[in-house]
């Protein structure tokens, strides 16, 4: 058991953090500590998933290692980055603009091309041939019918889906979990989702029961026991229950990530914690989400990277910036 432990720990510890950091034209890749990891050398970079990232060169996208080696050369229209083990782009000799699916070494993982599509989340994906939507395996075979007018990712075992005007969630099956008679709904997290009602938006939980009535602007979906909705111009947070846990004070904010969420009074921005209470003061022009330990931030015309005392752990120096992932 001990040399098991120790042989995983040693895995997790051989794990390198990465952030795609724009550099003049170009774009590379950084440690925590601000070092270059990947001189830059792409045109557009982004962030390591399941090992590779998605990088471009020369209006062409393939996918590089944590060295900077391209695994899957430059040679396609378009490349999202891997999720259950399968990505998806649009190859260049398609003048409609199809999606397909590569495996990891590059391989087209099976032959259908799609309309649309998304990433995999517990096995399926959302796909679209035609106008419908429907969900494939990982072989590409539909194995939830075609017949959607909209179809979302799964995201704690249910999808948003639209059908003959009804907005509701589906389970794995495609078997309704609820069906709702909301004008427009957004993904379930959480054990909650926003619902748009005749009198604007609110929250209501799994069963479709209200928490909170549609008198809110917008409303978005749950993170970390938080749901950010925006009320006579300005946002807020309601947790789960639905009660308003951070007051409608703020210009503008972003989900809560890692226990912070940044937030906009006037022109700048900075973060809170589920209290409301301001931890790190509106100083930025621009930020992200925290992504471990580390938030990109923009202070005048540059980005740095800021930690969660609000101390510039690196320094703005780069012409963009975005969030640390593991490679």
């Amino acid at each position: 058991m001990t040399i098991i432990m120790t042989i995983a720990t040693m895995a997790v510890h051989s794990q390198v953090l990465t952030a795609p950091v724009q550099k003049g034209s170009l774009w590379g890749y950084i440690d925590q500590n601000g070092k270059w990891l990947i001189n830059p050398q792409y045109t557009t970079a982004w962030g390591f998933s399941e090992g590779l990232a998605p990088a471009e060169l020369n209006k062409l996208w393939g996918y590089i290692d944590g060295k900077g080696n391209w695994i899957i050369n430059p040679q396609y229209k378009r490349a999202e980055g891997y999720s259950e083990g399968l990505c998806r782009v649009i190859t260049t000799d398609d003048k409609f603009g199809k999606w397909i699916y590569l495996d990891k070494s590059g391989k087209q993982a099976f032959a259908a091309h799609f309309d649309n599509c998304m990433d995999f989340s517990n096995g399926r994906a959302a796909a679209r041939q035609g106008k419908m939507w429907g969900y494939i395996d990982n072989t590409g075979k539909f194995i939830i019918e075609g017949k959607y007018e909209h179809a979302e990712t799964f995201c704690d075992g249910a999808a948003r889906v639209k059908l003959d005007k009804v907005y509701g969630f589906i389970d794995l099956s495609g078997k309704w979990l609820l069906q709702t008679d909301f004008e427009n709904i957004r993904d379930m997290k959480e054990g909650a989702f926003p619902y748009k009602g005749k009198d604007g938006w609110g929250f209501a939980d799994k069963q479709g029961k209200v928490i909170v009535s549609d008198n809110l602007d917008h409303a978005q979906p749950f993170s970390e026991g938080m749901g950010r909705a925006k009320k006579k111009g300005l946002w807020g947070f309601y947790d789960n229950t639905g009660k308003l846990v951070v007051q409608f004070s703020f210009d503008n904010c972003m989900d809560f990530s890692e226990g912070l969420a940044a937030v906009q009074k006037g022109k700048l921005w900075g973060f809170i914690d589920k209290s409301g209470n301001m931890i790190v003061p509106p100083q930025f022009d621009e930020v992200d989400s925290f992504s471990n330990g580390l938030a990109a931030v923009k202070s005048g015309s540059l980005w740095g990277y800021v930690d969660k005392s609000g101390k510039m752990a690196i320094p703005a120096q780069f012409d963009n910036a975005i969030g640390f992932t593991l490679e």
